[in-house]
């Protein structure tokens, strides 16, 4: 089972998700957001991790697959899905 979105702070290592940190414009640039941990406060320290159920290492891939894109540590990493020779055959010549 896939868990989007999990989260871990790297300074005091607390987990969740994407809903719980908190949220604020960074006061230096106004077109920016920051993100806080809600456990320590401290600012950009959060990191993506594996979406795989239960697992919070820290993304290291990322996978297109038949059930839509995985990111994932490399322990959980999906197999490769094959690759459609006709599409492939589309790029190459887009390029000549």
């Amino acid at each position: 089972m896939m868990e989007n979105n999990k989260l871990v702070c790297k300074e005091c290592g607390w987990k969740g998700d994407n809903t719980q940190v908190l949220v604020g414009i960074n006061p230096f640039d106004k077109n920016v957001k920051i993100w806080g941990c809600p456990q320590c406060q401290s600012i950009d320290s959060m990191r993506s991790v594996c979406d795989e159920t239960d697992c919070w290492e820290e993304i290291s891939c990322g996978t297109p697959t038949k059930d839509g894109y995985r990111s994932t540590c490399s322990k959980h990493k999906p197999p490769h899905a094959p690759i459609n020779h006709n599409q492939e055959e589309r790029f190459n010549s887009d390029d000549n």
